[in-house]
């Protein structure tokens, strides 16, 4: 048995922003005395005098001390946390210094809202849409406060040159996307739960169906909605046992064994918000539907 199916812990996977630039670069400054300065004051000064010498205009601070001139407004409705968010974006400090950029790049960087680089970040995007261009100063304490790398230094204010080329809802994209894949392959028997998971029961079983906290041994196969079989234990000698309602396994495998009995065989259509989510897995790419094809072969 792999471990597709367990459920990740907060700490055992780096969210998006610390991949690449913070991952390699990034490190903590180590304290040698207190600190008493108030960055958010002294950046607050700073930033103010950044506008007046640089002649900028149309920027609005908000509470948190993020300042923001949105360039171009863009259409639809802004973009809500959870939500992925596609951009283009130039990251510099206030002397000019470029330190990350996709600008001359054909790709866009792609990001869940609430999980961006930094909390300016994210505070700042929520007040934009589709093709919106914008630019964000955001004082040090909303980026990497005292982290710092070979070019950005500890408590630097950060500007972002921004454009959001799409703003994508997982939920509406997921259902979307079982609902076609249903029709194109044919499929019936299906029937969707509230929350999004879809289950078609191909072999009915005996007995009860499954509760919270019984013991289910299951013998599946896993696949992306493009074929690719990326887990299985089909062939192997023992099924796969796991206590249902416990979190030991993705929720949509919690849910799905709910409405199962003994010797039931089933497909389970999982949006990824039941699945991985965010989370890229081994051959998984983030945000992916998958298919499970179960068989419940016991519950205890």
């Amino acid at each position: 048995m792999r471990t597709f199916l367990l459920r990740f812990r907060a700490a055992a996977w780096l969210p998006v922003f610390l991949l690449g630039f913070l991952a390699v670069a990034l490190s903590a400054c180590e304290k040698t005395e207190e600190d008493n300065t108030d960055y958010a004051a002294r950046d607050e000064a700073t930033i103010q005098s950044y506008i007046t010498d640089n002649k900028l205009t149309g920027f609005q601070r908000q509470a948190s001390g993020l300042y923001v001139n949105i360039t171009q407004p863009g259409t639809g409705a802004l973009a809500k946390t959870d939500q992925v968010v596609l951009t283009r974006y130039k990251a510099t400090l206030l002397d000019g210094t470029v330190f990350e950029s996709n600008m001359t790049t054909l790709g866009s960087f792609e990001f869940v809202l609430g999980k961006g680089k930094n909390a300016g970040w994210d505070e700042g995007f929520a007040l934009l849409n589709k093709g919106a261009k914008a630019t964000f100063l955001v004082p040090s304490p909303l980026a990497y406060g005292s982290l710092s790398s070979n070019v950005v230094p500890p408590h630097a204010i950060i500007r972002y040159d921004v454009e959001v080329v799409d703003v994508i809802d997982i939920p509406a994209r997921d259902e979307a996307s079982i609902q076609a894949y249903i029709a194109a392959n044919n499929l019936t028997g299906f029937q969707r739960q509230p929350s999004g998971l879809y289950v078609a029961i191909t072999k009915p079983g005996t007995g009860d169906n499954a509760k919270k906290n019984q013991t289910v041994s299951a013998r599946y196969t896993g696949t992306t909605l493009d074929g690719k079989v990326f887990d299985s234990n089909a062939n192997a000698a023992n099924p796969f046992s796991f206590t249902v309602g416990a979190g030991q396994v993705i929720a949509g495998w919690d849910e799905g064994f709910l409405l199962l009995n003994k010797g039931s065989k089933a497909i389970l259509l999982i949006p990824s918000g039941l699945a991985y989510g965010s989370r890229a897995v081994s051959t998984i790419p983030a945000n992916s539907v998958l298919r499970f094809d179960v068989e419940a072969a016991d519950i205890k």
